[in-house]
């Protein structure tokens, strides 16, 4: 009786601890490609070109297409504008009127909202240079 009690708590607690993960999605990271603002307010929709990343137990390459996804930014969300370098990096709080298009984004979303944008310089492309 008490080791099916026991059983029984086990299974509830692996089973909320997999739902609670579920709600925290990784952050996802690209370039900007549209921003559309709610007229006079500090919230509008970004569109985001993201590139799918491979896993770590995956043989095949990563795919070199990029997707572009929609984000809904409330006054709610906690815009930062990233500066320096990783371990002096720095964060300043950040307006809607700052996200512009071909800057880098690292978003911070569940599944219903997104929680936080920290803005960054975009990655700069290489660019071959031809033998002339």
């Amino acid at each position: 009786m008490i080791f099916r009690a026991l059983l029984s708590a086990a299974v509830a607690m692996v089973i909320l601890s997999g739902t609670v993960e579920a709600a925290k999605s990784k952050p996802e990271q690209g370039t900007i490609s549209k921003v559309e603002q709610d007229s006079g307010k500090e919230s509008g929709t970004i569109t985001v070109k993201v590139t799918p990343k491979k896993k770590k137990t995956d043989t095949t390459p990563a795919p070199t297409a990029t997707e572009e996804k929609s984000f809904k930014i409330t006054e709610s969300t906690k815009l930062e504008t990233v500066s320096g370098k990783k371990k002096d990096a720095t964060t300043t709080p950040a307006k809607f009127s700052d996200l512009k298009e071909g800057s880098g984004v690292l978003i911070t979303s569940d599944k219903k909202s997104v929680d936080s944008v920290k803005i960054t310089k975009a990655k700069k492309t290489k660019t071959k240079k031809s033998a002339a």
